[in-house]
């Protein structure tokens, strides 16, 4: 997240003030208040018809080299929805439909900041996996052989899934 110095409106440096019981940069000049909202993003939880998950090995940061679920940042004037299967069809080529909300999760990046993270249940008629520059490698895995999956976020997204929407 980009921390502003200066007033993106009138060019006046910001101060730190506490507004709405927070520490906000803010000018003084003109009253501008740098918000800092989380970047959103959306990830798939992908089952293809025999209930295997699709995990992806990623080829960047963050998390590179580590097994998760597709997903990525949501475009300017897309949906959550939108941007979860954008994301899909990008990484994998894989067509989805949504199925329902697993739920929405709050994380802290180093690189990005904070994220707003809304993870969905997808489910794919044709699960040929082609993956992009984004991944090492992807495949759908019975839930007994997933490759060990490290990031946390993702983990719980699994097991928020499988609890709400058991096989």
């Amino acid at each position: 997240m980009h921390t502003y110095r200066y007033c993106p409106v009138c060019g006046s440096e910001l101060l730190t003030a506490e507004i709405e019981n927070r520490n906000r940069r803010r000018c003084t000049a003109c009253s501008w208040i740098h918000y800092e909202n989380p970047l959103p993003v959306a990830v798939a939880y992908v089952l293809n018809p025999e209930g295997e998950l699709l995990v992806a090995r990623r080829a960047h940061h963050p998390g590179y080299n580590e097994w998760a679920l597709p997903g990525g940042f949501l475009e300017s004037g897309e949906t959550p929805e939108e941007g979860c299967l954008r994301e899909l069809k990008e990484e994998t080529a894989l067509d989805g439909s949504i199925d329902s909300l697993i739920g929405a999760y709050h994380r802290e990046s180093d690189l990005y900041g904070s994220l707003l993270v809304v993870a969905y249940k997808i489910t794919v008629a044709n699960p040929v996996v082609q993956i992009n520059h984004e991944l090492f490698e992807a495949n759908f895995y019975p839930f007994e052989s997933i490759p060990p999956i490290r990031l946390t976020l993702h983990r719980n997204i699994i097991s928020d899934a499988r609890n709400r929407y058991p096989l």
